[in-house]
């Protein structure tokens, strides 16, 4: 249907998922203080998907390595007492390693960026002090394209810090710039299931007690001043809400019995709604259902399948967003151009099982497809000391394609020469 003004009437939707949209738009002007990266954990799927994703990540250890040739093999050196090695294990007097992680993911995941001001002197980075990224802006100069990034501070004074004052790590961002928040983006499905939340508790905290139409008897003036009429109001819901159903009641003189109105969930899709917000929101991170709590399709098979995915689709990409950040902003060009380089350990994470990943690698030792050496790393070990870890196997009961058999020998009888 057109209006002369070529508005567009949309059909009306039914049941309880169309109630919270009229709920959302009547507060859409303040949806932006209903839903931000700080309040989004009142969604019980957000707080799921920020929990397991920033646990994962903080039990990962991160090392420092050294990657050299030496003898014409690579190797990898684990750098215990390199600056950055020691700076990661206790980055300030406040957070442990675990904290600090845990924090970091969980800001980067809700705010879609971190910072943290590089705390330094006699030329070392002392510790890493972590900012609330709602109060640094990143500029870009158009002319020079150099980025700074303004600090709100106390009194409302802005500070502005240099890109190797901080060490900043970001997801995608439409700017270049500025990681941008999947909060903001799908602040209204979060809405959704906040309100949806709000209004299971509120229904149920007043005992699930059905709406009542109460109606004046036949021949009833029914109550004298409108005063009195709220006071029976008042004192019917004092009387039989929360904890007080299944009360006996008194109906006042003049007053038929009420009728009720009963509500009926499966018929207004509440269960449905806040199933289906689940998804929404776990899709956005691409979290896998199972670790926002929905098992309805879960087997051990796919849930472990996701599970698996889970690691490689959401969490490493986080892992590498650190990684790449923390050898730049952690590391001196020095550092960087002696092959130090800086990594969470997640192998275990994305291989198979061990028994599986060495049946496989067994299969392709006695194939001769790998060597020893080339195992050892696959498992994260270094090389052999001796050259047999260079050699390959050959099955004995394989041959190349087009090899002819060896020219017979003279001692077999009947090849000597007459």
């Amino acid at each position: 249907m057109k209006w002369p003004w070529n508005r567009t009437v949309q059909p009306e939707k039914k049941g309880f998922e169309d109630v919270l949209n009229r709920l959302i738009l009547s507060q859409e002007g303040a949806l932006s203080s209903l839903v931000t990266p700080e309040t989004c954990m009142q969604s019980p799927t957000m707080n799921a998907i920020v929990t397991a994703i920033s646990r994962r990540l903080a039990i990962t250890p991160v090392h420092v390595f050294q990657k050299k040739v030496v003898d014409g093999k690579a190797e990898k050196e684990l750098l215990p007492s390199h600056d950055a090695a020691k700076l990661l294990k206790t980055p300030n007097s406040w957070q442990s390693s675990y904290d600090f992680w845990q924090d970091a993911s969980s800001t980067i995941v809700r705010h879609g960026k971190f910072y943290s001001y590089k705390s330094s002197s006699g030329g070392k980075i002392r510790e890493l002090l972590p900012l609330d990224p709602s109060i640094v802006t990143p500029k870009q100069d158009p002319k020079t394209w150099k980025v700074t990034f303004r600090v709100s501070v106390t009194g409302g004074e802005k500070q502005v810090y240099q890109p190797d004052q901080l060490f900043a790590a970001r997801g995608p961002a439409r700017n270049f710039v500025e990681g941008d928040s999947t909060v903001d983006d799908v602040k209204t499905s979060i809405a959704l299931e906040i309100l949806a939340e709000k209004f299971g508790a509120n229904f149920f905290k007043n005992g699930a007690l059905p709406l009542m139409i109460f109606k004046y008897a036949e021949g009833s003036a029914g109550f004298e001043t409108k005063e009195q009429e709220q006071e029976f109001l008042k004192d019917l819901e004092d009387a039989f809400g929360g904890g007080n159903m299944l009360k006996s009641m008194l109906v006042p003189k003049g007053i038929d019995a009420p009728e009720t109105l009963k509500v009926e969930h499966d018929k207004a899709q509440f269960v449905e709604s806040r199933k289906y917000q689940r998804t929404v929101i776990a899709g956005a991170f691409g979290v896998p259902p199972h670790l926002v709590g929905d098992l309805e399709r879960g087997t051990f098979n796919n849930v472990e399948q996701q599970d698996k995915d889970f690691t490689l689709n959401v969490i490493l990409p986080y892992v590498r967003a650190f990684e790449s950040s923390m050898e730049r902003d952690l590391l001196s060009e020095s550092d960087r151009d002696a092959g130090i380089v800086i990594r969470f350990n997640m192998d275990g994470d994305l291989r198979a099982a061990f028994k599986e990943r060495q049946e496989g690698l067994r299969i392709q030792r006695e194939m001769g497809i790998i060597n020893a050496n080339e195992w050892r790393e696959q498992e994260g070990m270094n090389p052999r000391d001796d050259e047999q870890g260079d050699e390959y196997l050959h099955p004995s009961n394989m041959a190349v394609d087009g090899d002819t058999d060896e020219e017979p020998s003279d001692d077999i009888p009947g090849n000597q020469e007459p």
